[in-house]
């Protein structure tokens, strides 16, 4: 069997979380993060720091809730756009085939971060699903993370709402 190194994620897998602030709030405070991509009124992109495939982004709320329900009118306005602009950015700097829009809401669906509502981004590709995903859970993703957000930066700067 072939061994293939993902150290990064272990800082993730190992890290404490019942004693640290949200990490969205965090980010959200933070205007050093090296992969906001854009930083609205109510909401902000970022870059995933554990992509499923490159160019993985998250669109996130400024407020600090779990369910749709939770978001202002203004917000989820403003998230719509934000989501609708990131997928055009997508499709013209990394020419993908498809891409995939979602939440997972809750724990049973998936959701790593469940206390802070997010939307994931994740540019598709035909035949972009390996057989390290079907036989081991298993994905490479191609890109380091600096890469990606210097080809997306300056689309996201050109935005505006």
């Amino acid at each position: 069997m072939e061994i293939i190194y993902a150290p990064w994620r272990m800082d993730y897998l190992v890290k404490d979380k019942s004693k640290e602030e949200c990490v969205f709030c965090e980010n959200s405070k933070c205007y050093e993060d090296k992969y906001v991509l854009f930083k609205g009124k109510y909401s902000y992109v970022k870059l995933n720091t554990f992509p499923y495939n490159c160019g993985h982004l998250l669109v996130i709320p400024y407020a600090h809730v779990r369910e749709l329900n939770g978001l202002s009118y203004e917000t989820g306005a403003e998230i719509m756009k934000l989501l609708s602009l990131s997928c055009d950015i997508l499709k013209k700097v990394y020419r993908c085939d498809a891409i995939n829009v979602g939440l997972n809401l809750g724990k049973a669906a998936g959701a790593g971060i469940e206390q802070h509502l997010h939307f994931h981004i994740i540019p598709r590709w035909e035949g972009d699903v390996s057989f390290y995903t079907v036989c081991s859970e298993l994905r490479v993703v191609s890109e380091i993370l600096d890469d990606t957000y210097n080809k997306l930066s300056g689309d996201f700067k050109n935005i505006i709402l």
